[in-house]
């Protein structure tokens, strides 16, 4: 039996208690330099939502197998264990700004994605991707398209409210916009060429426009769970204390910005983020959850490494854990820790998404399809599930290779497997990749054992962040494809930051991401891998990192924005998955979920689970995403 009850969490948790005392230098005292609860300043710096630990191998970093008594000393007294909930990993290094409008925050209490995190800033929706439904947060209601769809239209809930005490109103949502228009952020520049206006019609209505001579209602979807409501009083002091200056108000903190959120930011350094929750939250109202969230405090402590946050995650340190752990079952088999996962058998998690290698197409040699597709063909996938992933991915014989992941929806868009057959790949086919080569003229002229390409040597580096365990894991391995075919391939694993940076700005041969689809569903994963605009790439990008281009890719693509017709919706999928398999601007590694979700119950129980009853099912986004926040709601004490 895998998952925990109630009782045997409490037997548990009496022997991990000394585990925990012992492990953490008798029960942790307050680290140096730790504030007493005031928020630290720190001048803006580059976002990493992810990791940045030590270089290691995934064999070695994030097995299950590693010892608790070796876990590092971490603070777990400044604050009553019975009322907090522990988080991980999330944060690397201490935490720059609260700043939606900042392109890298680099606070993991915070991240406006398709699954936004709805922890210190609240969307008007949470998207849930158990049942692919968007819930109402500050929204009332469903969004409602008029009768063209050129404009959604979206009812306020009367209730929400600011910190501050002050009401939340349109206004605030037409601030919220015009915020990210006119500071240019990555928000505002990845959606003004679709949106066209948001305007509030009355105090509770608010209208987002569209651009109708760019329609695209997928990415108006989008918008609606994933970016978060500011503030426009405070929005007007920033931009009067600052001049107008776009620089000065991205960088600013926002530590003290009134936000609609259950929580709020009460102490952040190099050591741990901590917020607290706001007990006049306007959530508790009837017309939402109707009570307060379970944790008083929820709390990262920030670790050196994998192995630092798994010996914690071991020792009872953490409750909710998002890292990737090799070999996750022996903590239950094994060590018959209160521990488990939302499913109980492999993969333990549900369909996600599919963490891939990105070519950059501006790059000689890397712009040749025959170049990119004889990687990708040598590159040995099964030993990447056995080794990066112990197994936690389905492979690509079960499911064939295409955009879509995993799930039974986004299969069932397939409109012919048949057809695309000849097209896909399991890999290891290192003869397949040379002939392919060879046939291409990229080939070894001087006898040194690489290939060139229009008279260069072919060296590329292909990048993730270090301690990204399963990713270094993966990309070493298709560091061994490139050898076997001839062509250098060396791995580079910068700081998370770094990665971001080269990532945005393209300074980058080949890497390693990934993109989830939420609300538009399988359509933002097919827009943010292959839609070109145009030729014309920003000098910083938030989609196809690759800068990769075909007409009519971007032609597909702008109508399965707009088609409401099921058949043909299936139709523009198969041919842009037939592009794609042609052209491979990129490839898929692994099937991965959204987020490991692992949780300790020797404190809170009641996590998310795939055999819960609850309507709507809770999706397994640590407690913190989409309508994941919900657990929240649902968590009790073990000895409570």
């Amino acid at each position: 039996m895998k998952k925990s009850r109630k009782l045997l969490a409490i037997l548990l948790t009496v022997a991990l208690a000394l585990s925990s005392a012992a492990c953490s230098g008798g029960g942790g005292s307050q680290a140096s330099g730790e504030s007493s609860g005031t928020p630290e300043s720190s001048q803006a710096q580059t976002e990493s939502s992810q990791a940045q630990t030590e270089s290691s191998q995934a064999s070695e970093s994030s097995t299950a197998e590693s010892s608790a008594e070796e876990a590092p000393a971490a603070d777990m007294t400044s604050y009553p264990r019975e009322e907090s909930l522990y988080y991980a990993p999330g944060q690397w290094g201490a935490p720059v700004s609260n700043n939606p409008l900042a392109s890298n925050p680099n606070y993991a209490a915070m991240s406006q994605s398709d699954m936004a995190r709805e922890l210190v800033w609240e969307t008007l929706y949470m998207w849930n991707p158990s049942d692919e439904t968007a819930y109402p947060l500050l929204a009332d209601g469903e969004y409602q398209w008029n009768e063209d769809q050129t404009a959604i239209t979206v009812k306020l809930k009367e209730a929400a409210h600011w910190s501050d005490g002050t009401p939340l109103t349109a206004a605030d949502v037409e601030a919220t916009w015009d915020a990210h228009v006119n500071y240019q952020s990555n928000t505002g520049i990845a959606y003004s060429p679709y949106i066209a206006d948001v305007v509030a019609i009355d105090d509770h209505t608010v209208e987002f426009q569209a651009n109708t001579d760019n329609l695209n209602r997928m990415k108006m979807l989008e918008y609606l769970p994933k970016v978060y409501v500011m503030q426009k009083a405070y929005l007007e002091e920033l931009d009067a204390q600052h001049g107008g200056d776009a620089t000065a108000v991205k960088n600013e903190l926002m530590w003290d910005a009134p936000t609609t959120a259950p929580y709020h930011p009460l102490e952040q350094n190099d050591q741990k983020w901590v917020i607290q929750r706001d007990e006049n939250y306007w959530g508790q109202d009837a017309s939402m959850w109707g009570e307060l969230p379970a944790p008083k405090y929820i709390i990262c402590n920030i670790y050196a490494n994998n192995d630092a946050y798994n010996q914690a995650f071991q020792a009872g340190d953490i409750d909710v854990n998002q890292a990737y752990i090799a070999n996750v079952e022996t903590l239950w088999e094994d060590m018959g820790l209160p521990i488990s996962t939302y499913i109980e058998e492999p993969p333990y998690n549900a369909p996600g998404t599919l963490p891939t290698v990105v070519f950059n197409t501006q790059r000689p040699g890397l712009d040749q399809p025959a170049l990119r597709k004889a990687i990708a063909m040598a590159t040995d996938y099964d030993q990447i599930i056995a080794s990066a992933m112990s197994g936690q991915s389905p492979t690509f014989k079960e499911y064939p290779r295409t955009l879509f992941n995993w799930s039974e929806e986004q299969q069932s868009l397939i409109l012919d497997p048949e057809a695309l057959a000849p097209l896909q790949w399991e890999g290891q086919d290192v003869e397949g990749a040379i002939a392919l080569l060879d046939e291409a003229g990229i080939v070894d002229t001087n006898g040194d054992g690489n290939r060139e390409y229009n008279g260069e040597e072919l060296s590329f580096q292909v990048e993730c962040p270090t301690g990204w365990s399963d990713y270094e894991a993966a990309l070493q391995i298709v560091q061994e494809a490139g050898k076997a075919i001839g062509i250098q391939i060396e791995t580079y694993f910068p700081e998370s930051a770094q990665y971001t940076d080269d990532l945005q700005a393209g300074n980058f041969d080949i890497t390693l991401t990934s993109f989830s689809g939420g609300i538009s569903g399988a359509y933002t994963v097919f827009y943010s891998y292959m839609y070109g605009f145009g030729g014309e790439f920003a000098e910083g990008m938030t989609t196809n990192y690759g800068r990769y281009y075909n007409e009519e890719a971007d032609q597909l693509l702008m109508e399965l924005s707009n088609e409401l017709d099921e058949t043909r919706q299936k139709e523009i999928y198969q041919r842009l998955n037939e592009i794609y398999l042609t052209d491979v601007p990129s490839f898929a590694v692994m099937y991965r979920p959204y987020v490991f979700h692992s949780v300790y119950e020797g404190v809170w129980t009641n996590f998310p689970s795939e055999n819960d009853s609850t309507d709507p099912k809770i999706p397994p986004m640590i407690c913190t995403d989409g309508y994941g926040i919900a657990a929240l709601y649902n968590l009790e004490l073990v000895n409570g």
